[in-house]
C-alpha cells in the first residue's frame, strides 16, 4: 500500500513538474511585423506598382491602442506610359487604435511618413500624414499574420498606397 501511496505522489510530482515546464511566458507589448507590400504610385502620369519590404515594430500602451515605428522599401520597379517607378523608402511613425474579436484584430493607423519615389522624370519627396487600416489573425499567443492598406503619400500630384501581407512576432 506505502508502495502504491509513494508512486502515486512521484507520478503527481513528475506531471506537475512536466506540465510547468511546457508553459511559455505570456507575450509581452513589444512586437515586430515583416511583410511585402504591393504599393501603387500614381500621379504626375504614371500609375506604376512597384513591390516594397515593410517593416514595423509596436509597443502596446493599451490592450486598444499602440504606437509604431515603419520602415520600408522599394524591391523593384515599374513602368507606365514610358515613366519608371520606385518606392525608393519610406519611415514613419503611427498611433495605432485597435479592437480584438478573440483571435482577430481590427485597427486603424494614422500619422507621419516621410516617403522617396524614384521616377525617371525626377524624384519625389512627401512629408506627409499617413493613414491606414487593417486585419491581424493570432496564429498562435505570438504569431499572427496581417492584411492592411496604408496611404503613405498624397502630396505634389502623387499619391502612394500600399496593400501589405505580413507576419508578426510578439516578444
Amino acid at each position: 500500500m506505502k508502495v502504491i501511496a509513494i508512486a502515486t505522489a512521484a507520478a503527481s510530482l513528475l506531471l506537475g513538474v512536466a506540465a510547468h515546464a511546457q508553459q511559455a511566458p505570456a507575450a509581452g507589448p513589444l512586437y515586430g511585423e515583416l511583410g511585402y507590400s504591393w504599393t501603387q504610385i500614381h500621379g504626375n502620369g504614371v500609375k506604376a506598382t512597384p513591390g516594397a519590404v515593410r517593416g514595423i515594430i509596436g509597443y502596446d500602451v493599451h490592450p486598444n491602442l499602440a504606437v509604431e515605428g515603419m520602415l520600408e522599401g522599394g524591391t523593384g520597379h515599374d513602368t507606365d506610359n514610358g515613366i519608371t517607378a520606385k518606392l525608393k523608402s519610406s519611415y514613419g511613425v503611427f498611433v495605432k487604435p485597435k479592437y480584438d474579436f478573440g483571435n482577430t484584430e481590427v485597427f486603424a493607423r494614422v500619422g507621419f511618413a516621410r516617403t522617396n519615389v524614384g521616377l525617371s522624370t525626377g524624384d519625389v519627396s512627401s512629408n506627409d500624414f499617413a493613414y491606414g487600416v487593417g486585419a491581424k489573425y493570432n496564429v498562435t499567443p505570438r504569431v499572427n499574420v496581417g492584411l492592411d492598406y496604408t496611404r503613405l503619400a498624397d502630396k505634389d500630384g502623387v499619391k502612394v498606397d500600399g496593400v501589405t501581407l505580413g507576419l508578426g512576432y510578439r516578444f
